[in-house]
C-alpha cells in the first residue's frame, strides 16, 4: 500500500545530521517517526515531510522573522512551544543567539539541540527575491532511483524463476500448470491468477528546489506485478506526478500547478493527505498546523489535487486561497451490465462504485478494472484573516464524480454518504494569548450533517503543561476529504474528551500521560450498536545525557465489539481490551557507534475469550562515522504472539525518504541489514536486505501474495544524486 503522509522528521536525515551537526538527539526524533507511523503500519512513503525538513536543514527557519505557521511546519515544537518563542519575540526583542531560547518557557536545552540544525537567527531578515541566474545557480537538484524485490516467489509471479534462482511450489503438492506453455499463462493472466507484470517495484523522482520559494519535479512509480514499457503499460510506468510551485512572489503568497496538496483548519472541512496531529506520546501535539497549499511528491495515485492553486494577500490582515482540481482516482464498480475496456476506464455519467480505493496496485486485469474507473473535480477555496495573535478561516470545497458512490446496504453504512456530490463549508480558528493556545473549527455538509473540535493547549507552570480537546462529529456529517483529531479513522459518528498531560520536573526527566473518552452514536462496523470506549497513556523519560535515553510506556484501549462467539440473532456487545507496555534504551557507546533495546508485550482479549499474548524484543546498532563513506544499520528480533491480534508494531530504519513499521505476529525471528556509501561526492548509495523467519508457519500470506516456506525477505537498492 502506498501512503502518503506528513509525519515527523526522517530518522535517515537526523542521522546525516548528527555526522555534520554534533549533539543531535536522534532518539528524540525516532520517537516522533514512530508515534506517527504506528498509525499506518507497513512501509509509508514520506518523501514530501523528508523534502521539507531538507530544505529547512538547507534554509534553516529564522527566529527572529517567523510566525507560528512557519514554525509549525518543523513538528518538532509543540503550540506552547511555538507560541512562547513568539512572545519572547514581542517583549524582549530578537533573539541574539539560538541559545537565548533557554530563557524561554517550555525550552530546555534537549530541545534545543532538537530543532538547532533548522532554525538560525538573523538581525534582519533575507530577501525574498532573487534573479533567474541566482536562482539556478543557488538551487539544487536531486534525482532519486529505487528498486525493491522480494526474494522468495509469491504465487502471483510463479509463472517465473526470480533472480535469485527460487521457484515457488505448491504447499499443497498440487502440480504446477504447464508455464512453458504461453497459452496456458495468458489463460491464467485473463482468469486473475497471475500478475501480469515483473517482480520489481521501480520508482524514479527529480525535483529542483531554490530555498522555500521555488519547487518542480516529476515523480514516477511501478509496483510490483504491474507492467513496464508493454501490454497495459505502453507508457512505462504505472503512475506519473509532476508538479511547479512557486512562493512569494509579491502579493502571490503562492502558486501551485501539477499535483498539490491542500490542508486547511482541523482538517474537518478541506485536507488532503494525511496528518498526524493524534494520539501518542507527544500528549501536546492534537493541534493541527495546516500549510495551506504545498507541492506533492509522493506516491499515493488517489490523496491529492491535480489542477492549479494560488494563495494571494489580499491585504495586511486578509489572504485568499482558490483550488481547482480535476482527475480519475480508482474506484470499486457496481454497475450492472456495463461492459469495461481495461484499457479505455472511463466510464462517464454511467459509472456507479460501491467504494474507493487507495492502494494504488494494478497488478492483474480485475486491479486495471478499477484504475481511474471514477472522474472526480473538486472546488474550493480558503479565506483567511490574520494578525498577530489570531487567525481565523472560512473553507469551502466542493466535490463531484462523474458517476455515483453507492454504499452497501448494511446498517452501519445507513449515514455514510452516498451520491455524486457533496459540498462542505467550515470555519476555523487559532487564538495565542499568552501562555494558552485555543483552537477549532466547525463544518457542516451539504446533507446538513455538523461535525466541530476545539481544544485548548496551556502551560500552567515552566514545567507543566496540558492540552485539552473535544469532539463532536455527527453520523451524519459527509466529509469526502476529511482528516481531524479522531479515535476511528474518519471524523464522523464520534464524540469524545482528550485531557493530555506534560510534567519537565527538571532537565533529564519528562512525564507524558493522557486520557481519552469517546462515545460513537450509531452503528459501526463489527460492532452492531451504539458503543463507547477510553484509551489511556503513561510515559516516563530519562535523558541523563546526550548519549543516553530511556523511556518506559503503558498504553491501555478499550472499546466495546460484537462478540466472536457464533450466537442466533443480533450479536451483543463486549469489551474489547489491548494493553501494551514497552521498555526502550538507546545509547552511543561512541561517536560512531549507537545501540537501541526494545521490549514490548501486549495483551488483548475480546469478551470471555482467552487472553491473547504478545511480545517483541530486538537490538539495534547503527554505525555512522563522521570521516568515514559507509554507514550501517543492523537489527536482530525475536517476536512471538498467540494470534494477529496479539501483533506487535516496530519502527524500521529504512531507504531515506521511506519508513517502514511492520507488524510482528507468529513465532520467529526478524533482522535487517541496511548499508549507505558515498563513493562520489553528491551520491548516496543503500542498500537493504531484511527477512522474518517464522517459527510456526509454512505458508505465508494468501491469495497470489502467498509463499511457501517459512522465510519471507527483500532487497531494497536506492541511489541518490544531489547536483
Amino acid at each position: 500500500m502506498k501512503v502518503a503522509a506528513w509525519c515527523a522528521i526522517p530518522i535517515a536525515l537526523a542521522g546525516r545530521a548528527s555526522a555534520q551537526v554534533d549533539g543531535i538527539p536522534s532518539g528524540v526524533i525516532e520517537q516522533r517517526i514512530e508515534a506517527a507511523a504506528e498509525q499506518l503500519g507497513g512501509e509509508t512513503d514520506l518523501t514530501g515531510l523528508f523534502e521539507l525538513l531538507a530544505d529547512r536543514y538547507k534554509d534553516p527557519i529564522d527566529l527572529n522573522h517567523t510566525d507560528a505557521q512557519e514554525l509549525s511546519t518543523l513538528l518538532l515544537l509543540s503550540d506552547v512551544q511555538i507560541s512562547s518563542a513568539i512572545q519572547h519575540v514581542r517583549r524582549n526583542g530578537k533573539f541574539l543567539s539560538i541559545y537565548e531560547l533557554q530563557t524561554v518557557n517550555g525550552f530546555d536545552a534537549a530541545t534545543i539541540q532538537l530543532i538547532r540544525p533548522f532554525v538560525t537567527v538573523r538581525e534582519d531578515p533575507l530577501e525574498s527575491t532573487a534573479s533567474f541566474k541566482e536562482i539556478f545557480k543557488q538551487g539544487s537538484s536531486e534525482l532519486t532511483v529505487r528498486s525493491t524485490f522480494n526474494v522468495e516467489e509469491r504465487k502471483g509471479f510463479m509463472d517465473r524463476k526470480n533472480p535469485f534462482g527460487k521457484e515457488y511450489e505448491d504447499p499443497d503438492g498440487e502440480p504446477l500448470p504447464d508455464f512453458d506453455d504461453p497459452a496456458v499463462v495468458d489463460t491464467l493472466r485473463a482468469q486473475n491468477k497471475l500478475y501480469l507484470g515483473s517482480p520489481f517495484r521501480i520508482y524514479t523522482r527529480y525535483r529542483f528546489r531554490y530555498r522555500q520559494n521555488i519547487s518542480f519535479g516529476f515523480v514516477a512509480e511501478k509496483d510490483e506485478g504491474e507492467q513496464f514499457f508493454k501490454g497495459t503499460q505502453p507508457d512505462g510506468y504505472d503512475y506519473y506526478s509532476a508538479h511547479l510551485f512557486v512562493r512569494n512572489l509579491g502579493r502571490l503568497k503562492a502558486v501551485a500547478i501539477g499535483d498539490y496538496q491542500g490542508q486547511f483548519g482541523q482538517g474537518l472541512t478541506f485536507w488532503t493527505g494525511l496528518s498526524f496531529a493524534a494520539k501518542s506520546s507527544f500528549t501536546m501535539n492534537v493541534k493541527r498546523n495546516a500549510v495551506g497549499l504545498a507541492p506533492y511528491t509522493s506516491v499515493n495515485e488517489n490523496l491529492f489535487l491535480r489542477g492549479a492553486a494560488a494563495t494571494y494577500e489580499l491585504s495586511k490582515h486578509f489572504e485568499l486561497t482558490g483550488f481547482v482540481s480535476r482527475k480519475n482516482i480508482d474506484a470499486n464498480l457496481s454497475s450492472v451490465g456495463i461492459v469495461v475496456d481495461s484499457l479505455n476506464l472511463n466510464q462517464g455519467n454511467d459509472v456507479n462504485v460501491s467504494s474507493l480505493l487507495e492502494d494504488g496496485f494494478h497488478r492483474t486485469y480485475n486491479e486495471l478494472e478499477r484504475k481511474d474507473a471514477l472522474g472526480e473535480s473538486i472546488l474550493g477555496g480558503h479565506l483567511r484573516y490574520r494578525q498577530r495573535s489570531f487567525s481565523t478561516g472560512l473553507t469551502v470545497a466542493h466535490v463531484e464524480y462523474d458517476g455515483v458512490l453507492q454504499r452497501s446496504t448494511a446498517p452501519y453504512d445507513q449515514y455514510d454518504f452516498s451520491g455524486r456530490e457533496n459540498t462542505n463549508v467550515g470555519m476555523d480558528w487559532n487564538l495565542l494569548y499568552r501562555n494558552l493556545t485555543w483552537f477549532g473549527e466547525v463544518a457542516m455538509s451539504a446533507n446538513g450533517g455538523m461535525a466541530m473540535n476545539t481544544g485548548v493547549l496551556v502551560s500552567l507552570d515552566k514545567r507543566v503543561s496540558m492540552s485539552l480537546l473535544y469532539r463532536d462529529y455527527g453520523r451524519d456529517y459527509h466529509g469526502l476529504y476529511s482528516v481531524a483529531f479522531a479515535e476511528s479513522s474518519k471524523p464522523w459518528n464520534e464524540r469524545g474528551l482528550f485531557t493530555g498531560l506534560e510534567i519537565r520536573p527538571n532537565r533529564y526527566w519528562t512525564i507524558n500521560a493522557y486520557f481519552d473518552q469517546f462515545t460513537f452514536p450509531w452503528l459501526r462496523y463489527l460492532t452492531n450498536a451504539p458503543s463507547s470506549g477510553f484509551d489511556w497513556l503513561a510515559q516516563v523519560s530519562w535523558r541523563p545525557s546526550r548519549r543516553v535515553e530511556f523511556y518506559a510506556r503503558a498504553r491501555h484501549q478499550d472499546q466495546a465489539k460484537n462478540t466472536a462467539d457464533d450466537v442466533e440473532g443480533i450479536d451483543p456487545l463486549v469489551r474489547t481490551t489491548q494493553t501494551n507496555y514497552r521498555v526502550h534504551a538507546s545509547y552511543k557507546v561512541s561517536d560512531a557507534v549507537s545501540l537501541r533495546t526494545r521490549v514490548e508485550t501486549v495483551d488483548f482479549q475480546r469478551g470471555a475469550t482467552p487472553l491473547e499474548h504478545g511480545f517483541l524484543m530486538y537490538q539495534d546498532i547503527v554505525h555512522r562515522p563522521l570521516s568515514s563513506p559507509l554507514e550501517l544499520t543492523l537489527r536482530f528480533a525475536l517476536f512471538e504472539s498467540d494470534t494477529y491480534n496479539a501483533r506487535v508494531y516496530a519502527y524500521e530504519n529504512e531507504l531515506i525518504g521511506v519508513f517502514g513499521i511492520p507488524a510482528y505476529y507468529g513465532r520467529g525471528i526478524r533482522w535487517y541489514a541496511m548499508a549507505r556509501v558515498t563513493p562520489l561526492r553528491r551520491v548516496d548509495v543503500w542498500l537493504r536486505y531484511g527477512a522474518f523467519i517464522y517459527q510456526d508457519q509454512t505458508v505465508i500470506s494468501s491469495g497470489l501474495q502467498e509463499i511457501s516456506g517459512n522465510v519471507k525477505s527483500d532487497v531494497k537498492l536506492q541511489v541518490r544524486w544531489i547536483f
